[in-house]
């Protein structure tokens, strides 16, 4: 087999899917604000600072300046942690909840016609290849 090939093939459709609205929507999930908010929304509403900067992979003072901004916004508030005065946690609002629950059933309402549009079988073995990438490729890489 010719993985040179496959790879360069493969790195054009990337390219291509890039340019897809529903790309372009779901990347979003994993940069930003959307990360955040999102995030945010999947960890129980809150987390400190440092874990977004380690699960996003950035600098802590990229996540203070979307922090500021989001919390600009009322979608985010940041409060002393009651067990440890030196730590701060970042929780979403209510309008913060909001935005997280409205994007995140766009996100699946669009998904899911995508897959729809693949039909049953093709779908099911996408989200198959999907699972075995994250799971055996290093995630770091």
């Amino acid at each position: 087999m010719d993985y040179a090939q496959l790879a360069e093939e493969l790195l054009n459709l990337r390219v291509s899917m890039s340019q897809m609205r529903i790309e372009r929507r779901m990347s979003k999930l994993a940069k930003g604000e959307m990360f955040v908010i999102n995030y945010l929304g999947r960890h129980e509403n809150s987390a400190y600072p440092k874990d977004l900067s380690r699960n996003m992979d950035v600098s802590t003072a990229r996540i203070a300046t979307i922090l500021n901004h989001l919390e600009m916004n009322k979608l985010v508030t940041r409060t002393v942690d009651s067990h440890d005065n030196r730590q701060i946690i970042v929780s979403l609002t209510r309008s913060g909840i909001e935005r997280y629950r409205q994007y995140r059933a766009d996100m699946l309402s669009s998904v899911e016609k995508m897959l729809a549009s693949l039909g049953e079988n093709d779908a099911k073995e996408y989200v198959r290849l999907q699972k075995k990438l994250v799971q055996t490729m290093d995630m770091g890489e």
